[in-house]
C-alpha cells in the first residue's frame, strides 16, 4: 500500500471509528437538558399536597444537578398545574407539545394521576407516579407507567396491623377485645383505603364497630361525631383530605368527644397544614402513612448523606421541617432521575421502561427506607407503609422497627387542650 493510499484511507477509518464510537454510546448521552414534567395540583383543593410533593421532587433535582447532573446533563423540572383532572390532561399535552417533555412524574391524587398517566401512555411518553394510590392505577395494562409509591392497600393495612401489634397493648387490651371505627371520604381514595382497612381488621380478628363513608365536600360532620360517640370505638381509623380532616377534629372538640386513639391514613393527617390548623391538639394522633423518615442505622451510607442533604436543603429553602409529602417527593425524584434515567440506555420511552423493569434497588436505598423492584404491572414491591405519630407538632416514625425513631406517646389521648 502506497503512502498516498494510506493517507486517503486514514481519514475514512477515523470517520468510521468516530461513527462507531457515537453509535456504541447510549443514545441518552446527547447534548441538552433532561426534561421532566411534574403534573401536580398546584392550586385548588389539592394544592397542599401537590406543592409539597413537587417541592420534594425539586430538591432532588437541585441535589442531582449540583452533583453534576446525569452523564453531565442537567435536569430541568417543568410545572404542570393539574388542579382538576381536565387540567391535568391539558397540562400533560401542553408540556408534550410545547416543551418536548417525554418524561413525567406526579401527582398527589389518584384523580389527577389516572388521567395524566393515561395521556402520557397515549402519547408514548414515560410516567412515574409517587402518591396516587388507586388500586386500579397499575391494572390498566399500560406499558410505560410505573408507581414507585404505595397502592391503597399499602396505606390501609398498616393501621389495623398496628392496632393489633402495638396499640392494643398500649390501651391495656387484647387485640381480640379492641373495637375500631373506620371512616372515609367517598372518593376512590377513601373507598379503596378504608375497604382495605376493613378487610385487614377482619383478618386480624379486630371488630369493626362502624364503617362509614361521607362526602369530602361536607361542611358538617357532627352527625358522624354522634355516631362515633354512640359506638364507642377504642380507635378511629380515618381516610380524609385536609379540609375534612381538620373539620372532624374541630367538631369532635366542640362536641367534647375524644376517642382513646385516632389513626389517619396519610393525606390530610400527614401534612404540616394539619398541625397548623389544630395546633397542639395534633399531638398523639397517628397516621398509617408513607414513611417520612427512617432510622439512619438502617440506611446505606450514601442514603444517610442524601437524608442530611434533603433536610438541610428543604429547611433552608422553605423554612419548615419537611413531613411525609415532601419526603415522598424527594424519594420519587431520586428514584426516577438517579436510578431510572441515570441507568437507561436511551432517552426514549422504551429505554426508560427497560431500566425500570430491570431495577433492583435494595431496601434502605432511599431516605424513607424503601428500595425498588417492580412487578409486571409496574408496582414497586419494596415500598411499605409506616406508622407515624405527631409529637411536638412534628411527624415521627414509630413503626415498623426499621423506621422507628421514637416510642409512641399520649396513649390514650389526653383531654382536648392538654396535649
Amino acid at each position: 500500500m502506497t503512502t498516498a493510499t494510506r493517507r486517503s484511507i486514514l481519514p475514512m477509518l477515523a470517520g468510521a471509528a468516530a461513527a462507531t464510537s457515537v453509535l456504541s454510546r447510549p443514545s441518552f448521552a446527547q447534548e441538552g437538558p433532561i426534561k421532566i414534567g411534574g403534573i401536580f395540583p398546584l392550586t385548588g383543593a389539592g394544592s397542599v399536597f401537590g406543592n409539597q410533593n413537587f417541592q420534594g421532587v425539586e430538591i432532588a433535582v437541585d441535589l442531582i444537578n449540583d452533583r453534576g447532573g446525569i452523564n453531565g446533563r442537567k435536569v430541568v423540572l417543568f410545572k404542570g398545574d393539574g388542579h382538576t383532572p381536565q387540567a391535568a390532561i391539558s397540562e400533560t399535552n401542553r408540556l408534550l407539545a410545547r416543551e418536548g417533555v417525554r418524561i413525567f412524574t406526579g401527582s398527589s391524587t389518584s384523580a389527577v394521576g389516572m388521567v395524566a398517566s393515561q395521556e402520557a401512555e397515549r402519547n408514548g411518553a414515560f410516567y412515574w407516579e409517587g402518591m396516587a394510590v388507586a388500586n386500579d392505577f397499575t391494572a390498566r395494562g399500560f406499558k410505560n407507567v410505573f408507581r414507585v409509591g404505595l397502592d391503597a392497600g399499602g396505606l390501609g393495612r398498616p393501621a389495623p396491623l398496628y392496632v393489633a401489634e402495638a396499640l392494643a397493648g398500649l390501651l391495656k387490651k387484647s387485640s381480640k377485645d379492641i373495637r375500631i371505627a373506620i371512616i372515609a371520604e367517598d372518593s376512590a381514595f377513601g373507598v379503596d383505603v378504608s375497604s382495605t382497612a376493613v378487610a385487614e381488621a377482619k383478618k386480624l380478628g379486630i371488630a369493626v364497630a362502624l364503617h362509614e363513608l361521607y362526602s369530602a365536600k361536607t361542611t358538617d360532620l357532627s352527625p358522624l361525631v354522634l355516631k362515633l360517640r354512640s359506638v364507642k370505638p377504642d380507635a378511629i381509623v380515618a381516610t380524609q383530605f385536609i379540609n375534612d380532616a381538620v373539620l372532624l377534629q374541630r367538631q369532635m372538640k366542640e362536641m367534647r368527644y375524644r376517642p382513646p386513639a385516632f389513626i389517619g391514613t396519610s393525606a390530610g393527617h400527614s401534612t404540616l397544614s394539619f398541625a397548623e390548623a389544630i395546633g397542639d391538639d395534633v399531638n398523639g394522633i397517628f397516621s398509617s402513612s408513607y414513611p417520612n423518615d427512617a432510622n439512619p442505622d438502617g440506611l446505606l451510607p450514601e442514603t444517610r448523606s442524601d437524608r442530611e442533604e434533603f433536610l438541610k436543603r428543604y429547611q433552608a429553602k422553605y423554612k419548615v421541617v419537611p413531613a411525609v409529602q415532601e419526603s415522598l417527593g424527594f424519594v420519587v425524584g431520586m428514584a426516577l432521575i438517579r436510578d431510572i434515567i441515570g441507568k437507561a440506555m436511551g432517552a426514549d420511552t422504551a429505554g426508560l421502561r427497560d431500566a425500570a423493569l430491570a431495577a433492583d434497588v435494595p431496601a434502605g436505598s432511599y431516605i424513607n427506607g424503601w428500595g425498588m423492584k417492580f412487578d409486571e404491572k409496574g408496582q414497586n414491591l419494596r415500598a411499605f407503609g409506616s406508622m407515624v405519630q405527631w409529637q411536638s407538632r412534628r411527624m415521627v416514625s414509630v413503626y415498623p422497627a426499621a423506621n422507628k425513631m421514637a416510642d409512641p406517646i399520649l396513649v390514650p389521648l389526653p383531654a382536648w387542650g392538654a396535649r
